[in-house]
């Protein structure tokens, strides 16, 4: 649900979507990116609350607010998706909602994906740096000059957390399923690096940014953030699913296996990747929508498996005993006889059996009675001659040949074929 949309660039290149689930005590990382060296129609800022929690200082500053309204463990991927379903620019920047971002940040970002002078982002799994510390936020902080004294606020040194901030591509986002809504990644064990790696398996560059543009991270207060001290029931219960270093374990086996696609996906990303396909025939496009995002069901692959048995027992059948049952027949009565109960046969009895009932979105061949095809086409049957070749029904042009018999229901058809043959 969007709680707030304000005069935002219609525009912006860039998306920065900054995440909190209730726990956030400052949103002063709002202040520091109202600060860029850039123009601010470049950019827009979308904060996600993944509960309902919503904050008047937000309001004020983001660009758009949406609240989730989840229930229980925390879910960050939801809110990332839906941060990256409302996004407008031709990047995506997740990043921590409580840091300090430097002047530059969005340039440097930029730069990242060679976009100056307005050209277009080139492929690549940015990732950024954070100087952390166990250093509360100092109040009064208004330049971030000061922060760069490494010994008076304790910077830790550079590692590489991949759980903290990423920029890609909107496009490849959506491309590859966008973040993970599996349930492994509720709680503490989420993080962009999911999207990110399974970019990596699909053959993306993944650079870490300038060490001179990272961003700073103060400690939490207590007991949201541990901060030395003994961790809680709470957070210790925020880590649901197995992990290895604290990454959940199904993103390490989806980097390590080369898999490129998430385990859940989102619905509405989803339907916009499909969207975005280009398929080049029209058996395809049929196939294309045949199943939804769910896939067959247990009922219709169990009956895809019955079909197929009785393919196959059918034809051992035939092999086995009709063939050489009608050679025999055949035999017995000569070929004038056994020829006369065939076209009986086709033009009686078989059109009967013949499901009609198909459905038939392109012209569909049911079967041939005397000199005519029986098509079928949306709602229509047709007997074409088979003296005309081939006739494209799906055109206005083939449709309206003087030759061409037509109705709307298959008995009436059989009997125009059976009128015109006795003529």
């Amino acid at each position: 649900m969007i709680v707030h949309k304000s005069v935002s660039p219609s525009s912006p290149r860039l998306s920065i979507i900054l995440l909190d689930w209730g726990c956030r005590e400052r949103f002063t990382a709002l202040d520091w990116l109202l600060q860029q060296d850039v123009p601010k129609d470049q950019y827009e800022l979308i904060w996600v609350e993944v509960y309902d929690r919503v904050v008047d200082e937000v309001l004020k500053k983001a660009d758009v607010v949406i609240t989730c309204n989840q229930q229980g463990i925390y879910h960050k991927h939801v809110g990332y998706n839906a941060g990256l379903l409302y996004a407008r620019g031709e990047l995506i920047c997740v990043c921590d909602s409580d840091a300090v971002f430097p002047p530059d940040f969005v340039r440097s970002v930029f730069r990242s994906f060679q976009m100056e002078s307005g050209r277009s982002a080139v492929p690549l799994v940015l990732m950024h740096y954070e100087w952390r510390t166990s250093l509360l936020y100092p109040e009064g902080l208004a330049d971030t000059e000061i922060l760069k004294d490494s010994e008076r606020w304790q910077w830790w040194p550079l590692i590489v957390n991949e759980g903290a901030c990423m920029t890609v591509r909107r496009a490849d986002a959506i491309r590859f399923g966008g973040f993970d809504e599996h349930p492994s990644y509720r709680g503490y064990l989420c993080g962009p690096y999911d999207l990110g790696w399974r970019l990596i398996n699909a053959g993306w560059q993944e650079v870490w940014h300038d060490e001179a543009v990272a961003l700073w991270h103060f400690a939490h207060p207590d007991p949201i953030g541990t901060n030395g001290q003994r961790a809680s029931l709470k957070q210790l219960l925020e880590k649901a699913y197995p992990h290895i270093n604290g990454h959940a374990l199904t993103a390490v086996e989806a980097f390590s296996t080369g898999r490129f696609q998430p385990l859940r996906e989102n619905h509405d990303i989803w339907a916009l990747r499909m969207r975005n396909r280009r398929i080049g025939s029209e058996l395809e496009t049929r196939y294309a929508d045949l199943t939804g995002q769910s896939g067959y069901s247990p009922w219709a692959v169990w009956s895809l498996w019955l079909s197929l048995a009785k393919e196959i027992i059918g034809q051992y059948l035939a092999d086995r005993i009709w063939i050489p049952f009608r050679k025999g027949i055949v035999s017995l009565l000569g070929p004038r006889v056994a020829g006369r109960l065939r076209t009986m046969y086709q033009d009686c009895i078989l059109p009967r059996r013949i499901n009609y009932e198909v459905s038939a979105d392109a012209p569909t061949l049911l079967c041939s009675v005397k000199r005519y095809n029986l098509v079928k086409f949306k709602d229509e049957y047709f007997a074409v001659p088979k003296s005309i070749g081939h006739l494209d029904l799906s055109t206005d042009e083939g449709r309206v040949h003087p030759d061409l018999l037509v109705a709307k229901n298959y008995e009436v058809i059989l009997e125009k074929v059976h009128v015109a043959s006795r003529g």
